[in-house]
């Protein structure tokens, strides 16, 4: 299922604990938020949580478009901007300036006679009447401000009255005109909806029931049945009015959320009093589910000191305690206003954000004006984990709330923070907290803003305290007023909506292991799968994986796989892949600088560090060859060069990739593996990362050299074409001369190519590169004669002599026919073959390489 909301979800506690509660129920679920900055992926609680970052177009150009309707003035009157004017004033000081420059001139060319009289004349008649021009120009500025700001007061007054009226007007209030950012919500969720094809939306307030609604129109059209639930965080016509948030704002968003709530199949709110007016002003077939926004019951605390210890009170003094936000509608002066009718009645107020307000000032004069302020004490707010057990100590808990539309239908957060914390409560006859607190018998109901009838209830609640005590322990209060319990009705209802069973499925798979390694996603050679095979059976506790995207005919193994087309373009498996990862995995290697999880054109790896980065996962790279090998330096260090060909077109995209990826490894603080020796040189601060291949599985009975005419193997791969270009004449020509059998072999599945490199004679691999890789290594772990070009600084680099024959484009046939006639030494090499493999490539020396990465053995 798909969760919508137009904020960024980490700190809306409401998505975030439903998200928990259905992902414990085996639900897959995918959270769609906004991004303040760039789009991001994380997990949450469970919950794969994709920011999109929305530019929020057509609500800029609304306000843009807004600006400059107001800002319009008639031609010369005033200025359209103080830069305008600005402008127009140093353009006139510049020619007075110059004018002044032109008449110094003249005067020094008048001297010595060059100009004549007559001319001279002309000149000071023409730069008087310059001067004349300039001065009526800079009064033109001050005349043209002066109007523009006798001018400005009345039309800026119009525009204030106009939206004065304007904004009282509640209809037609079209939702589209006022509220284009619900659009701008479509354009930014609604494909990636469509492209995720979920079971259910869910659409978390106002903003977006839209979008869940057009989603599941849409989703009909292709044969599904996409059901809609709209969240209700709060009664829309009731949401408080200040600022921005005018009549026609609200009754736009009023009007936005009742042209969609009919095509929802559930509706749920967070009070009762709310699901009874959406039932009945939107004629609704069923009353909305009601899912209290409540925390669940907290854990114990030992705190270094209460709230009875903070303000020094002894156990038997009545300490009543108010937490929270500190507004004159919250009525917390009611509370004040009361303590008089209380003697010895102790009032604590835990100022959220802090003490420092100028409404805490205000509370304080009018405590002091009643003659109560040594009886009221101001405190900072604790960490949200330890509330419950810095307010325990108080006798009970206020809510004290002046009337509002909304807070009639509240039910806050602090009314379950009390209860749930064993505090009884006084509240005010708000009208859902009135029925939710006379029914569970936990506290008293007094008159909002009535001092006395406060100072009544809390006089009765202080003298029995243990019978409402006794009524927060009893274990049906709490399954109801903990999340637990709603958390249950949330999965009750989606149960009923999809005809499923929804139960909560805890995790029993026994935590083992302790690091999981995910190399990915091309599995070139099946590299990826052979190093974390190598990884697991060498180090016990690490678990690996690999993990490949691509498509083609080789056979190589692997552990996950995921298509050419998802890895581009199915942001459902995009998204699975890195819900798992982000779960599971503690280490990721990215091979060949691609990302792990989806790809556009020109992306690299870089786009998923910060997401890994923000999960604690560490991360490094993986490089194989062409990647990273950089045509320009290889073509003027090797002798040769598959990049000899400047203007090449596969060279000139391969030095701009390669360019890309430089400027990317800049700064990158992971660590860097490279799989053949000749690569270190390539990129700074590597590792040899040793490619590996199965010993057992290539080792051949298969004898070398027995043959009359022995067999000669040739398998170039893909990359590898333009140096077979300087193979296949030379082994064509030893095969029509009768001196070699030539096999020449290209995309054939690996096991078939596997079976034959154990039967041949003599393997050539490249003569190009100066390195060797994969299939030489297989060749000689068949004890195959192998013949390739490998560089002697790169030899260099080997912990043991190299058993192959070094060769080139120039010298190959005659190293051929001298194999041939010198038999007995050629099978020596190939006897040697077998020795280096298990040496260096059997695992071991890999599992070496990365362990350091991993954090040892």
């Amino acid at each position: 299922m798909v969760m919508l909301v137009a904020n960024e979800v980490t700190n809306d506690s409401r998505v975030r604990k439903e998200a928990a509660a259905l992902t414990e129920a085996g639900v897959q679920v995918t959270v769609l938020g906004l991004s303040t900055g760039e789009g991001s992926r994380e997990m949450l609680d469970g919950a794969m949580v994709v920011r999109v970052a929305v530019p929020f177009t057509l609500r800029e150009e609304r306000i843009l478009s807004r600006a400059r309707r107001r800002n319009w003035r008639p031609p010369l009157v005033g200025y359209p901007s103080r830069q305008a004017m600005m402008a127009r004033s140093q353009r006139v000081q510049v020619g007075q300036r110059e004018l002044k420059s032109d008449s110094g001139h003249a005067m020094k060319a008048k001297r010595p006679g060059a100009v004549g009289d007559l001319a001279f004349k002309a000149g000071v008649f023409a730069r008087l009447l310059r001067r004349i021009g300039w001065q009526t120009a800079q009064q033109g500025i001050k005349v043209r401000k002066g109007v523009g700001l006798g001018l400005d007061k009345p039309f800026r007054f119009g525009w204030r009255a106009y939206d004065g009226v304007n904004h009282r007007i509640t209809w037609p209030a079209r939702w589209r005109r006022v509220h284009p950012e619900a659009i701008d919500l479509e354009i930014a969720f609604g494909d990636l909806v469509d492209r995720l094809e979920p079971d259910v939306v869910h659409a978390h307030d106002m903003h977006v029931i839209g979008v869940a609604t057009r989603a599941a129109g849409r989703a009909k059209l292709r044969g599904k049945d996409l059901k809609v639930i709209y969240d209700a965080h709060e009664y829309v016509p009731g949401i408080a009015r200040y600022g921005a948030r005018t009549r026609k704002y609200i009754a736009a968003w009023a009007n936005h959320e009742r042209e969609y709530i009919g095509a929802a199949d559930r509706v749920i709110t967070v009070s009762s009093a709310i699901a009874d007016r959406l039932e009945n002003e939107h004629k609704l077939p069923r009353k909305p589910e009601v899912i209290l926004n409540t925390p669940d019951i907290p854990e114990s605390v030992e705190i270094e000191r209460d709230i009875r210890a903070k303000v020094r009170l002894p156990a038997d003094v009545p300490l009543l305690v108010y937490s929270g936000g500190i507004t004159p509608v919250r009525g917390i002066e009611t509370a004040i206003g009361a303590l008089p009718e209380m003697p010895g009645v102790h009032l604590a107020v835990v100022c959220v954000p802090s003490t420092i307000q100028p409404v805490v000032d205000t509370l304080r004069t009018l405590a002091a004006e009643l003659g109560v302020e040594d009886r009221v004490h101001y405190l900072n707010p604790v960490a949200p984990q330890n509330v419950s057990a810095f307010l325990a100590t108080a006798d009970a808990g206020l809510i004290p709330m002046l009337r509002a539309p909304n807070h009639e239908m509240a039910m806050p957060n602090k009314l379950f923070e009390y209860s749930l914390g064993g505090l009884p409560v006084l509240v005010s006859d708000m009208a859902s907290m009135k029925e939710f607190v006379t029914r569970t018998g936990i506290g008293e109901v007094f008159q909002a803003g009535n001092s006395g009838d406060l100072a009544k209830q809390a006089k009765l609640l202080l003298s029995r305290p243990d019978t409402y005590r006794e009524r927060l322990a009893d274990p049906v209060f709490q399954r109801e007023a903990a999340w637990s319990g709603q958390a249950d009705k949330l999965r009750t209802l989606y149960t009923d909506l999809l005809g499923r069973d929804l139960e909560p499925t805890p995790d029993t798979t026994p935590d083992t292991v302790g690091r999981r390694l995910l190399i990915g996603p091309v599995n070139s050679a099946g590299q990826a799968y052979l190093w974390t095979t190598a990884l697991t059976r060498e180090v016990p506790g690490v678990a690996a994986e690999s993990l490949t995207t691509g498509s083609g005919t080789y056979d190589f193994k692997v552990h996950r796989t995921g298509t050419y087309e998802q890895y581009r373009s199915d942001l459902r498996w995009q998204l699975e892949t890195t819900s798992w990862v982000l779960q599971n995995v503690t280490h990721v290697l990215f091979e060949a600088g691609r990302p792990m999880f989806g790809q556009l054109p020109g992306q690299l790896w870089a786009q998923d560090v910060a997401m890994l980065d923000a999960s604690n996962i560490k991360h490094g790279l993986i490089f194989h060859g062409s990647e990273v090998r950089d045509p320009a330096r290889h073509r003027a260090k090797y002798q040769f060069s598959p990049f000899a060909d400047r203007t090449d077109e596969l060279t000139i995209r391969l030095q701009a990739a390669n360019d890309l990826l430089r400027q990317h490894l800049v700064g990158y603080e992971g660590s860097r593996f490279v799989t053949t020796p000749d690569l270190l040189e390539y990129v700074e601060d590597s590792m040899w990362l040793p490619v590996v291949v199965n010993p057992d599985q290539l080792a051949s009975t298969a004898p070398v050299l027995d043959r009359e005419v022995p067999v000669v193997l040739h398998a170039p791969s893909a990359s590898a074409l333009k140096g077979s270009a300087f193979v296949d004449p030379v082994l064509t020509a030893l095969d029509a001369k009768g001196v070699i059998r030539y096999e020449r072999v290209q995309g054939v599945p690996h096991s078939e190519l596997v079976e034959l490199i154990k039967d041949v004679d003599i393997v050539v691999d490249q003569l190009l590169l100066g390195s060797y890789g994969v299939f030489a290594c297989e060749s000689m772990a068949a004890g195959r004669v192998t013949v390739g070009h490998v560089a002697d600084h790169v030899r260099d680099l080997l912990p043991t002599e190299l058993p192959i024959v070094e060769a080139n484009p120039d010298d190959l046939a005659e190293v051929i026919e001298r194999l041939i006639d010198e038999r007995e030494e050629a099978r020596k090499l190939a006897d040697a073959g077998p020795r280096y493999i298990r040496e260096v490539h059997d695992g071991r020396k890999s599992v070496e390489a990365l362990l350091p990465f991993l954090g040892g053995r």
